[in-house]
């Protein structure tokens, strides 16, 4: 039976992605500092490349996705030694355990091509990045990495995902506080206002369940190996637009309320990608509608309340 290690499988799409793969016959075994299952290995340093070492000797994965990392915090050095230390001591492990040529997915982010005009739109994987944030920096400095191990010939693939949306997202991604708020709202745990922020940006939405089956076909692809891909719709949407789709399935009367401290220090206008490499060396893009996206998450919020 084919066997993984997912790292990072109990974040958001963490999850999703064990899910999927064991839908699919897949032995899935994760990595994770609260395990869920008796196939998840606790690990509470993750520059720790012996107890990495000791997993990937007992687990013998025929393929690596290395989803954890960390999008949000109040000290800069957590970005750099959680997204950049981790990937290091990840494969640096699977060396030390004669893993050497198991194929391995780093999981970068879109942040990575930070400040864009609208006349480098779509954006393509040859865009050359300008991260300005830690997270777009951090995510940047563990592609690098990833280069310089594809240039020593191991097969390592290189993902940008732009906005993923879907059930049980991040509560501080925009999509998830809209939800949120509607369906209190809804349950009138709260006064009929919604808080927002700007709603005149433009985005790539991507639904996990798309995100994940795409990682797949990826990972089955050799010659996706020592190459970088954006995934991604390929589709702009504005913030304003998925306000309106997601409040006109509730029957319930909503005051929009611009909030200015929710706003960003830099807030790119437009920021959407191009899905023809994923097309070409796949043959396969996302699928999943935004509308039937923003009803599961809406749905998941009204059953949680």
């Amino acid at each position: 039976m084919t066997k993984v290690l997912i790292t990072g499988v109990n974040g958001f799409c963490g999850r999703h992605l064990a899910s999927y793969l064991t839908a699919q016959g897949v032995e899935v075994y994760g990595i994770s500092r609260t395990p869920s299952s008796a196939r998840d290995w606790k690990l509470y340093e993750p520059f720790n490349v012996a107890a990495l070492t000791a997993i990937i000797r007992s687990v013998q994965p025929h393929f690596v996705f290395h989803l954890a990392g960390v999008s949000t915090s109040i000290e800069p050095s957590v970005f750099y030694s959680v997204n950049v230390g981790y990937a290091a001591s990840l494969l640096q492990a699977l060396k030390e355990a004669g893993y050497w040529d198991c194929p391995v997915l780093l999981a970068g982010t879109a942040a990575e091509y930070g400040e864009v005009s609208e006349t480098q739109l779509p954006l393509t994987e040859d865009q050359p990045p300008r991260p300005y944030n830690h997270y777009g920096i951090s995510k940047f400095a563990q592609t690098q990495l990833g280069l310089a191990e594809i240039r020593q010939r191991r097969p390592i693939i290189l993902v940008r995902p732009f906005n993923i949306i879907g059930p049980g997202m991040p509560g501080h991604l925009v999509v998830q506080s809209f939800a949120r708020q509607i369906a209190e709202i809804w349950q009138r745990q709260r006064p009929g206002v919604m808080q927002v922020g700007n709603l005149q940006s433009t985005r790539d939405f991507l639904d996990v369940a798309d995100l994940v089956e795409i990682y797949w076909r990826l990972m089955q692809t050799p010659a996706a190996y020592g190459e970088i891909f954006n995934i991604c719709s390929g589709v702009p949407v504005q913030i304003s637009d998925v306000l309106k789709k997601m409040t006109a399935m509730t029957d319930t009367r909503i005051t929009v309320e611009v909030d200015p401290g929710r706003f960003k220090a830099i807030d790119v206008p437009a920021h959407y990608g191009s899905v023809e490499k994923l097309q070409r060396i796949l043959g396969f893009t996302p699928t999943t509608s935004l509308d039937v996206s923003l009803k599961r998450i809406l749905d998941t919020v009204y059953s949680k309340l």
